[in-house]
C-alpha cells in the first residue's frame, strides 16, 4: 500500500486499484480537515487507521460549523461515500458545489456571528469559523491543484466500432433500448439474432458470448456488473447472470419495456407501455411491482417512460411523454424516491442519462445533446450543446445510447441500427418451412392483416408518421392509407372488408377509430387497440389498460350506440381477444399465472368456463379460417398450433410448432399479433427482420472510451 493511511480511500486500502474518485476520497479528508481541526479518521497506528476508513463513519459529522452551507455539508459526504460508485466522480463536481455556496455572498456574515457566540472557544476553532468560506474556496483549489499536478494528463479519448459477426448479428426493435455496457466500461451486452439471444461481447475480444436465447429485449447490467436484467416476449422482467446460466424470473410487468434501469443491486425500476401506470419497483430478489409515479393526465402527461437511476440509489431521471406534441414536447424530470417529489430538468428531449463528467445527456431530434448538471442540487446549468450527432432514436423516444459508471459511451448510429435502418421484408411460409417472398418494398412492418377475401394487406409501419398502409397482393402496389402525422397502428378488417379499424393517437390519448373520412370514433382516455372484429360485424374486440385492472379484453358494440362493456377483467393483464369463425369462443392471453398464456372462454357468455391451452407460455392467438385450429405464438417466437375438436364443450389436442423460430413472430415490444394465416390454411404471412438485399450497412455499436473528456472540452461544467 502506498499513500498515508489517512487519506487512503477504501479501495486503496484493500489493495485494488485507485482512479480518480479515490482522489476524491483524499480531497474529502483535506476538506474535513480544514473545517474541523481533526482527521476524519483516525487512530493510535496504521491498522486502527485502516480500520476506521474501512468500516467507520468520520469521527464526529456535529463538529462541522453549524453555518456551514447544506450543499458543502452535502458535498462533504458524497466524497466520502465508502462505495466509490456513489461517490462524486470528477473535481469539477466539487468545485461546482463550492462556487454555488460560494456565490450566495452571506456565508461570511452568519460566520461572523458565530464567533461571537463561540468566542470562549479553543483559536483554531474561532479561525476555523472565521475563515470558513475562503478555506472552502482554498480547498477546492488547492485540492484541484493537487489533483492536476500529481494526476497524469486526460486520457485520450478513443473510439471503436464493434464488429459482429452473421452469427451475433445485433438486432433492433425500434421499440427498446437495445444495447448496454457494464459499469467499468469492459464489455457490452446487447440484443442479437432477431430479439432471440443476448450476447456479452468483451471490449479486448474478438467474439461475443450468448448468455441467454430466447425472446428478449431492453438488456441492462447491475451496478455490480453481474446479473443482466432484461423483458422477455411475455412482458416478464428476469434476469441472467453476465457469464451465462439460467435465468432468474422476477415479476411479470402490465405490459412491454419502456426502460428498465437497476438502483441498486437489490432493486429495479422499470416503465412499461401500460398509460395507467409510470414508473414502478420490483426487487431484484423478485417480486410485485410497486407503482412509484402515475401520469398527470390535468397536466398533460400520457406516460412515463426511461427510467436512469442516478448514482446516488434516491433519484431517477425519467421522460414524460405529453399528450400531444409528440417527441419535441417530452420533458426530462427526476423522481425523488423518498418523497415523491418531481423535478423538470429538460423540456423537449428525452431519455436522459447523467454522466460521471458532471453533464446530463438527453436525447433530440435524432441527436444526443449535453449540459451541465449538478447532481447535489439536481439542476442544470447553462445552455445544452450536441454532442452525437447521429444516434439510434426509437419511435417511443428512447434512445439507443448508455454511460458507463467510468464514463465509457455505448450507442448504435442512427444509419446502422436505428428505426427505418433495418429493413423487414413480407414473406409466406407453409407448414413445411418453404418460405415464398414477396414483393413488398422493405420497411419497418408490423402488425400484417389479410383482408378477408385475401387480396390484401393492411399493415403498420414503424417509420416515416407511423401509418397504416395497403398491400395489393395481385397488382404489387403499396399505398397509404392513414395521412396524420400521429401514431395509428393496430389495424383490423370488417368482415365485409369494406373498412378498417385502427388505433390511433391523433385525439392525444390511443383511441379507436374507422377508417373513414370524418374520423368518428370512441373516445377515452385510457390506451386503446383494436385487436379483432367478430364473424357478424357486430362487435370490435379490443384490449384497453386502465388504472385499476392493467390491460382488459373489451367489446364494442359496432353500431350508433358504441357500447362498451367488458369481456375479460381482472387485475392481471388480458389482451388480443379474438372470436373464432363460429362465433362461440373467445381467445386471449392473460398473464395470471405468472407468465402469458393463452386462454379460451365461451362466446359471448364469457363466465361459462376458462380453459388453458398453451403450455410454456404463449402469446398472440388466431384462428385458422375454418375454426379447426388455434395458433398462438411461443415465448422462443416460433409459431405453434393446437387442433380444436367439434362438440358441445371445448376440447384441443396437444401444442406443436407448425412454423420455427426466425421471424417477427413474438416481438416483445410490440403488443399485438404479428403474423396471420392465408385463408386456405396453408401458409402463413410472417415478417422477416432484414431484408434480403444485405450491401447495406450492418447494424454496429460505437465505443467511446474517456468520452467524459470530451464532454468536458466540449460543455465545460462551469
Amino acid at each position: 500500500l502506498l499513500g498515508t493511511a489517512a487519506y487512503m480511500s477504501p479501495e486503496q486500502a484493500k489493495g485494488r486499484p485507485a482512479d480518480k474518485r479515490s482522489d476524491i476520497w483524499a480531497f474529502g479528508c483535506v476538506l474535513y480537515e480544514m473545517l474541523t481541526g481533526r482527521r476524519p479518521f483516525d487512530g493510535e497506528d496504521v491498522t486502527d487507521v485502516l480500520v476506521a476508513v474501512l468500516g467507520k463513519e468520520p469521527a464526529d459529522w456535529s463538529a462541522l460549523p453549524a453555518d456551514l452551507p447544506a450543499v458543502i455539508r452535502a458535498l462533504l459526504r458524497r466524497c466520502l461515500e465508502k462505495d466509490r460508485r456513489k461517490r462524486i466522480g470528477d473535481i469539477a463536481a466539487a468545485l461546482f458545489a463550492v462556487d454555488e455556496a460560494d456565490s450566495r455572498g452571506d456565508a461570511a456574515a452568519r460566520a461572523a456571528s458565530s464567533v461571537i457566540a463561540a468566542r470562549e472557544a479553543p483559536l483554531w476553532r474561532r479561525l476555523a469559523i472565521v475563515a470558513a468560506p475562503a478555506l472552502l474556496v482554498g480547498a477546492a483549489l488547492a485540492g484541484a491543484a493537487v489533483w492536476m499536478t500529481t494526476r497524469p494528463a486526460p486520457p485520450r479519448v478513443s473510439r471503436l466500432a464493434i464488429p459482429l459477426s452473421p452469427a451475433a448479428a445485433l438486432s433492433t426493435n425500434g421499440i427498446d433500448l437495445d444495447v448496454d455496457i457494464t459499469p467499468d466500461g469492459s464489455h457490452v451486452v446487447y440484443v442479437g439474432n432477431n430479439g432471440t439471444q443476448i450476447f456479452v461481447r468483451e471490449i479486448d475480444k474478438l467474439e461475443p458470448v450468448s448468455v441467454f436465447k430466447g425472446g428478449a429485449r431492453a438488456p441492462r447490467v447491475s451496478p455490480d456488473g453481474q446479473w443482466v436484467a432484461f423483458i422477455d416476449n411475455t412482458s416478464v422482467l428476469r434476469k441472467v447472470s453476465i457469464t451465462g446460466g439460467p435465468p432468474v424470473t422476477l415479476a411479470s410487468l402490465d405490459g412491454p419495456s419502456r426502460g428498465i434501469s437497476w438502483l441498486s443491486n437489490e432493486a429495479i425500476v422499470a416503465a412499461t407501455s401500460n398509460t395507467a401506470t409510470g414508473l414502478q419497483r420490483v426487487s431484484a430478489a423478485g417480486g410485485m411491482p410497486t407503482v412509484l409515479t402515475r401520469p398527470n393526465r390535468d397536466r398533460g402527461d400520457v406516460d412515463h417512460l426511461w427510467p436512469e437511476a442516478l448514482a446516488d440509489g434516491r433519484h431517477v431521471l425519467f421522460t414524460i411523454a405529453a399528450q400531444s406534441g409528440g417527441l419535441d414536447a417530452a420533458q426530462v424530470a427526476v423522481l425523488d424516491l423518498q418523497t415523491g417529489s418531481q423535478k423538470i430538468l429538460i423540456r423537449g428531449g428525452g431519455h436522459a442519462h447523467h454522466s460521471p463528467s458532471g453533464h446530463l445527456v438527453y436525447a433530440a431530434a435524432g441527436t444526443l445533446r449535453a449540459v451541465a448538471f449538478d447532481p447535489v442540487r439536481l439542476e442544470t446549468r447553462g445552455t445544452p450543446v450536441p454532442v452525437v450527432a447521429d444516434v439510434s432514436m426509437m419511435t417511443t423516444g428512447g434512445v439507443n445510447a448508455v454511460i458507463a459508471a467510468n464514463g465509457t459511451l455505448a450507442y448504435i448510429p442512427g444509419g446502422g441500427g436505428g428505426v427505418g435502418a433495418v429493413p423487414r421484408t413480407l414473406v409466406w411460409v407453409d407448414r413445411q418451412g418453404r418460405e415464398t417472398s414477396i414483393a413488398a418494398p422493405q420497411r419497418m412492418y408490423i402488425y400484417p392483416r389479410l383482408s378477408p377475401d385475401g387480396t390484401r394487406v393492411a399493415l403498420g409501419a414503424q417509420d416515416a408518421d407511423v401509418d397504416i398502409w395497403l398491400w395489393d397482393l395481385a397488382r404489387l402496389t403499396l399505398t397509404r392509407a392513414t395521412f396524420d402525422t400521429n401514431v395509428d397502428s393496430y389495424p383490423v378488417w370488417t368482415p365485409d372488408g369494406r373498412r378498417l379499424i385502427f388505433s390511433s393517437e391523433r385525439s392525444g390519448s390511443r383511441n379507436l377509430f374507422w377508417q373513414a373520412a370524418d374520423g368518428t370514433g370512441t373516445e377515452s382516455p385510457d390506451l386503446q387497440n383494436a385487436a379483432s372484429v367478430s364473424p357478424d360485424g357486430t362487435k370490435l374486440i379490443f384490449t384497453e389498460s386502465m388504472s385499476k385492472t392493467s390491460e382488459d379484453v373489451m367489446q364494442l358494440t359496432l353500431d350508433g350506440t358504441h357500447r362498451v362493456t367488458p369481456l375479460v377483467q381482472s387485475t392481471f393483464a388480458e389482451r388480443n381477444g379474438i372470436v373464432s369463425p363460429d362465433g362461440r369462443w373467445l381467445a386471449y392471453e392473460a398473464s395470471d399465472s405468472g407468465q402469458f398464456e393463452i386462454y379460451v372462454r365461451p362466446f359471448p357468455e364469457v363466465n361459462g368456463g376458462r380453459w388453458q391451452v398453451s403450455t410454456g407460455g404463449g402469446v398472440r392467438p388466431l384462428w385458422a379460417r375454418d375454426g379447426r385450429e388455434l395458433f398462438y405464438a411461443s415465448p422462443a417466437s416460433a409459431l405453434m398450433r393446437v387442433g380444436v375438436e367439434r362438440g358441445l364443450s371445448w376440447a384441443s389436442t396437444t401444442p406443436t410448432i407448425v412454423v420455427k423460430e426466425g421471424y417477427l413472430t413474438n416481438a416483445g415490444g410490440f403488443l399485438g399479433r404479428t403474423y396471420d394465416v392465408s385463408p386456405d390454411g396453408q401458409k402463413f404471412l410472417m415478417i422477416k427482420q432484414g431484408g434480403s438485399d444485405q450491401s447495406g450497412p450492418a447494424p454496429t455499436i460505437i465505443v467511446v472510451q474517456n468520452w467524459g473528456e470530451e464532454l468536458k472540452r466540449l460543455v465545460p461544467v462551469k
